[in-house]
């Protein structure tokens, strides 16, 4: 068609009996046929012309093109003048428009001119349009009305038309195109007309969303129809239950930071399938084992599964904890505290004292409602995560608190952290074991199951609901031992033998020769082995594919020993009374024997509740492409530093420590002897990591010998027995105490005491004169030459925040662009007061990430809160004697993405001490920090023992070669042990499969539940969903940000697009909002220290948030206001009635007795179900809030909900 096919009336106005508005009757069927339109308008809105441009292909198309000459206080009025209530949250179709405006304007399709009379203070007030078809037609039409959306729907207007081909029309068409050519092209005598300032323009332009087409908003737009829309208190309700819809689980993955590998998503989709089972995370260091826990905790969280959590975690990575936990997947926990007032709860978001909660429990209460946690989970108000500390959990009088002595369970999911240091006869040991029982589910997180003794990993697999024999440690171990000699033992025999009796009589006796064992010993023990199998593979159902293809790849001899075998497997009933797997083994021969030693290597605990993959994967999946970017390599180099002129006092303090120690060792006994011990043992450490470290904890431990202190020397003898004991732990473990106070206090101990007061008074006044420590000289000029190589972004850790601030202070004379991370949070040097300020974590890593911080000083405790692939080089300070924390600081730098192929590490040590040796030594023999930490993992605690042995135990400088050479090479072959170990249990993978997908799926999963597969995934590991999500993100924006309950409650939302305060955070204001409080005590203001968004943002009272994961990522300061978040409850729950008006609930519920469907229009009935089906009862009302999703009839939404209900397979 074209303009002269429409029938066009001379006259338009206004008709307001009939619902036809100017838009319908007139501007979009001319907009529909022109591919140019011309305007003058004196006021100008730009959402009119998108609202007006909605399914006028011809003009959204490139050949089309709109020229608009408006008022000139248009440049005055800018963006805000265009865009009416540019400061109220806009909906998604509205968004939509703006996009279609700015898309126009960016590709030259849309072009803005302003017109101003001259010579006078009048205004530019003409009201003309102009359209041309595909052949040339014209019509121009001009009277009341302008560019406005106000004008074309809802005033009263009026104008004429005239079209070209009509004769007595044409010469006003001609006269108009004339007068706005002239207007246009700046020749008109009466006005000046201007370029839309471009500040302006790109304004308007930086509407354009970047994640979607211009077809896709033009779609959004057109099937924008309110009156198809369910209301807004339905959609409340809609997105109060969007985890518990069929595709709902899907929303944490929406929600979260993090793109989970193949590995990681194959691990998070089976547990959450076999949820309730107790599992083993034992990936190694740098897999991801915080983000397959917390992608499970998550997804069980949004579907309803997972309400009240714990985690117990080692003290010095309870923070870390919390900030993985919210930063990656917006999930709120609480770490518990105890100090001088009372016990408390500490939230995520502010400093501690915004964010604070006192406990209303007791610590001797009787109940555990009535214990700090216990009350403080027991009074919240909907999913509560709680994290505690090991260290302060395991002490006897503290068990309770996290364990109750109940039958119900209080947590629906426990976590325990770097659960390997829950070995038999240990504290820990025993109360994970009554955690356990206060469990509906435990997760065991450790990157060492099993170090050289197999007893290890059973302490781990106890936890597990083992199947019946399995729950025996020594019948556990035996099993494996047996297993492999039974192996070798038919190796050996072969088929060198008459008859299945001869050949299990020959195979009986090489495998009591394999065991050294006595005549008639050897056959209990291979009935065990086919029982434990059996046990094994009966208790798990997932096994019948893989029993199945073992029977049928093995060529029995007869039908009995063909029975046998598939009784022993699982895949013929037995009775039992005639059948027991004991008699069962040796109604088979030697052929059978062989296919259950090759089903023992897949069906055992290890195979069925341990997920375990090494850094190979990582390998594959850059090989199949699933990586692109960098894995880097390491250049790794220790220095020696010479003590010089420090040497003297340097083996003064060295001399008062060993003395000290040995007279503890000698005196002391029992707990006061360890903790004794492990005081002057962390002077040790403190001594090869700086001079300035000791010199402050002995003037310190000066102070506190003449104090009377509260006694600590259980909470201190508990340190000394763990590994990889950090500063951070020490502090959380002791509370408000101080290390360098403790003294014994039982009979002899004022001799010890008294003799280590003399010690320190020879040498105390030396520790106050000046001594420059040589590792600063060293450091100045590693930094000088890193500079001179183009590495100009360097991380600097120490273990101890002593010697932060003395590299701090050192440095800043000659390097103002410094900036430290501790526990504490980030501080950076402000050069013009000359004075430390804390900035928060947020402007630290942003900082450095964009190059204003180049130089960064970190102690361990902050080490795993940092990712940071901007940096050029690593120099360790100092070693701390477990090798393990060493690797994780280099973990921090060499990451996949990391900007360098080579990452430069430089560790320093000074010359002649026991523990450089060491580490020199295994760095030579055995490259320790060449490669990422492999077969030495396990050893690694034990090194940290060794190297404590060999410092502590005096040996003479003569001897320190010797002993270097000592730990190295029982290290090494401890290192070769525990691989032969894991390669028995089955823990070492020997998988030569080729590269693929489907392979790393099928390695990084469980054998024995192949059938679970969680309803919403449409096969475990691969990313494909069964179901999508109901509720998108944009949908739960506009209904919070657009809701009138929440506003008459006077919460209220502000964006931030033209917000005074949003310079210099370009890339937040469009996606952002202030949140304004009904009661600003109501929520906890993030913490707003240094240059963050919430400070800049905020404006002190009111809340930074927004609902996109990528801007809360990049500012961890602006709240992600999504599910998990118990704001975002909060809000919801005050958006929603209680009953909704055109929607009605299918809610699906599955359990012992069956699956059962009810339907409801009652919130309360859809918040207990398993899934929920929203339906709509409104004919015609069917869509939700911003078109994403279509409600179902409810026999239709029955039928899905039934269908769902059928695939889940572990009743909830």
């Amino acid at each position: 068609m074209t303009l002269r096919d429409v029938s066009w009336e001379p006259v338009y106005e206004s008709e307001f009996r009939t619902n036809r508005t100017l838009m319908e009757t007139f501007y979009r069927p001319f907009l529909n046929e022109v591919i140019r339109y011309d305007r003058l308008a004196g006021y100008l809105s730009l959402r009119s012309l998108a609202h007006a441009l909605e399914g006028v292909d011809s003009l959204l198309e490139t050949d089309g093109t709109v020229r608009v000459i408006a008022g000139a206080d248009l440049q005055k009025r800018e963006k805000g003048a265009m865009f009416p209530d540019a400061d109220e949250p806009l909906e998604p179709w509205v968004e939509s428009q703006l996009t279609i405006i700015a898309t126009l304007l960016d590709r030259g399709d849309l072009q803005i001119k302003v017109g101003d009379p001259k010579g006078g203070d009048g205004l530019f007030h003409p009201k003309l349009g102009i359209g041309v078809d595909r052949e040339g037609n014209k019509i121009s039409f001009e009277g009341s009305i302008n560019e406005t959306l106000s004008a074309w729907q809802y005033n009263y207007e009026r104008f004429k038309v005239h079209r070209s081909w009509s004769r007595g029309e044409a010469k006003y068409v001609e006269e108009d195109v004339s007068t706005f050519n002239a207007l246009w092209n700046g020749f008109h005598p009466s006005v000046d007309v201007f370029e839309l300032d471009e500040a302006a323009r790109q304004d308007l332009i930086d509407w354009k969303d970047t994640d979607g087409t211009l077809d896709e908003h033009v779609e959004r737009v057109k099937n924008h129809d309110p009156q198809k829309t369910v209301p807004e208190d339905d959609t409340a309700g809609v997105v109060s239950i969007a985890g518990r819809t069929p595709g709902g689980i899907h929303l944490a993955e929406e929600i979260s930071t993090v793109t989970p590998w193949p590995h990681q998503r194959t691990i998070s989709d089976t547990a959450v399938s076999i949820y309730p089972n107790n599992l083993l995370f034992c990936d190694e260091v740098g897999l991801g084992k915080t983000i397959e826990a917390g992608l499970t905790l998550s997804r069980l969280m949004q579907v309803g599964e997972v309400e009240t959590a714990l985690f117990l975690v080692p003290a010095g990575l309870v923070q870390q904890w919390q900030n993985e936990l919210l930063d990656r997947f917006n999930i709120h926990a609480y770490y518990h505290e105890r100090s001088y007032d009372g016990d408390h709860m500490i939230g995520p978001l502010g400093d501690a004292e915004n964010h604070r909660i006192t406990t209303s429990g007791t610590t001797d209460a009787d109940t555990w409602e009535n214990t700090p946690i216990g009350s403080f989970v027991t009074e919240r108000d909907g999913p509560t995560v709680v994290i505690e500390s090991w260290h302060t959990a395991r002490r006897e009088n503290n068990q309770t608190h996290v364990a109750p002595r109940t039958d119900d369970d209080v947590w629906d999911l426990t976590v325990v952290d770097e659960a390997h240091s829950a070995r038999e006869e240990t504290k820990l040991y025993d109360l994970l074991g009554q955690v356990e029982d206060a469990s509906r589910c435990l997760y065991a997180l450790t990157a060492t199951p099993m170090q050289l003794n197999v007893g290890e990993l059973y302490d781990l697999l106890r936890l597990c609901d083992l199947p019946q024999g399995w729950d025996d440690k020594e019948r556990f171990v035996e099993f494996f031992e047996t297993r492999q000699a039974l192996g070798d033992s038919l190796d050996t025999v072969g088929s060198r033998y008459q008859s299945i009796t001869d050949g299990q009589q020959q195979v009986l006796q090489q495998f009591q020769k394999e065991l050294d064992l006595e005549e008639g010993e050897g056959r209990p023990k291979i009935e065990r082995i086919g029982q434990l199998i059996h046990e094994h593979l009966t208790s798990n159902p997932g096994y019948d594919k893989q029993a199945n293809a073992l029977v049928d790849s093995t060529t029995t001899e007869s039908i009995q020993q063909r029975k046998a075998l598939e009784k022993l497997v699982g895949v013929r009933e037995t009775s039992s009374r005639f059948d027991d797997p004991r008699s069962l083994i040796f109604d088979c021969g030697p052929t059978e024997w062989s296919a259950l030693v090759e089903a023992s290597q897949w069906a055992t605990p290890v195979q069925s509740r341990i997920f375990r993959n090494t850094r190979a994967v990582l390998e594959q999946c850059q090989e199949i492409g699933l990586l692109d970017d960098t894995v880097p390599t390491r250049d790794v180099e220790t220095k020696r530093i010479e003590l010089g002129d420090a040497a003297p006092l340097y083996d003064q303090v060295e001399q008062y420590i060993d003395e000290t120690y040995k007279q503890s060792q000698k005196v002391l006994t029992g707990k006061e002897k360890l903790a004794l011990g492990f005081v002057m043992t962390t002077y040790r450490q403190r001594l090869t990591s700086s001079l300035h470290a000791i010199t402050q904890s002995l003037q310190r431990r000066m102070e506190k010998l003449d104090e009377k202190v509260e006694d600590m020397t259980e909470e201190v003898s508990d340190l000394s027995q763990d590994a990889g004991v950090t500063e951070a732990t020490i502090d959380e473990a002791i509370g408000q105490a101080s290390l360098d106070a403790y003294q014994p206090s039982s009979r002899g101990a004022a001799d010890v005491i008294q003799a280590e007061r003399a010690a320190l008074q020879e040498f105390v006044d030396d520790l106050n004169q000046a001594h420059t420590d040589p590792k600063i000289a060293q450091l100045r000029r590693d930094i000088r030459s890193l500079r001179q190589s183009a590495r100009d972004n360097i991380i600097i850790f120490t273990q101890y925040h002593d010697t932060l601030e003395h590299i701090r202070e050192t440095l800043t004379d000659t390097h103002p662009n410094v900036g430290t991370y501790s526990g504490g949070g980030g501080m950076q040097f402000d050069e013009p007061t000359g004075k430390w300020v804390n900035v928060g974590k947020e402007a630290i890593k942003r900082d450095f990430t964009d190059g204003d911080t180049n130089i960064l000083i970190c102690t361990d405790s902050a080490s795993e809160g940092l990712n940071l692939q901007t940096a050029d080089a690593l120099i360790n300070f100092d070693l701390p004697w477990n090798p393990m924390r060493v690797e994780q600081r280099i973990g921090r730098i060499d990451r996949i993405g990391q900007k360098n192929e080579v990452v430069k590490i430089i560790n320093y040590a000074y010359k002649d001490s026991i523990d450089g040796d060491i580490y020199e030594e295994l760095e030579g023999r055995l490259q320790l920090f060449e490669n990422v930490v492999g077969p030495m993992r396990p050893v690694l605690n034990s090194i940290e023992q060794d190297i404590k042995d060999a410092v502590m135990g005096g040996s003479g400088s003569e001897d320190t070669q010797a002993a270097s050479e000592q730990v190295v090479a029982e290290a090494d072959s401890r290192a070769k042990q525990a691989q032969q170990k894991a390669e028995e249990t089955g823990l070492a993978s020997q998988s030569g499969e080729a590269a693929t997908r489907e392979a790393i799926i099928e390695s990084s999963g469980l054998d024995g539940w192949e059938p679970y597969c969680y309803p919403a995934f449409e096969e475990v590991g691969t990313g494909n969903r069964s179901y999508e999500p109901l509720v998108s993100l944009e949908t739960i924006e506009t209904q919070l940000t657009q809701s009138d309950r929440l506003e008459a409650a006077e919460w209220g939302f502000t964006a931030l697009r033209n917000h005074t305060r949003a310079d210099g955070f370009d890339d937040v204001v469009n996606d952002a909002y202030v949140l304004a409080l009904p009661d600003e005590g109501e929520v906890a203001i993030p913490d707003s220290l240094g240059e963050t968004a919430q400070a800049e943002l905020g404006g002190g009272s009111g809340i930074v948030v927004t609902f996109k994961p990528e801007i809360a990522e990049k500012y961890p300061s602006i709240r992600l206001l999504l599910p998990g978040d118990p704001l975002f409850a909060a809000l919801v729950r005050e958006a929603t009635p209680e009953t909704m008006d055109c929607l009605e609930f299918v809610c699906g519920r599955r359990g012992t007795s069956g699956s059962a469907v009810t339907r409801s229009n009652d919130l309360s009935d859809a918040t207990q179900a398993t899934v929920v089906e929203p339906a709509t009862t409104s004919e015609g009302v069917d869509e939700l809030l911003g078109g994403t999703s279509t409600f179902r009839e409810p026999d239709e939404a029955e039928q899905v909900v039934l269908d769902w209900l059928s695939k889940l397979s572990i009743d909830r």
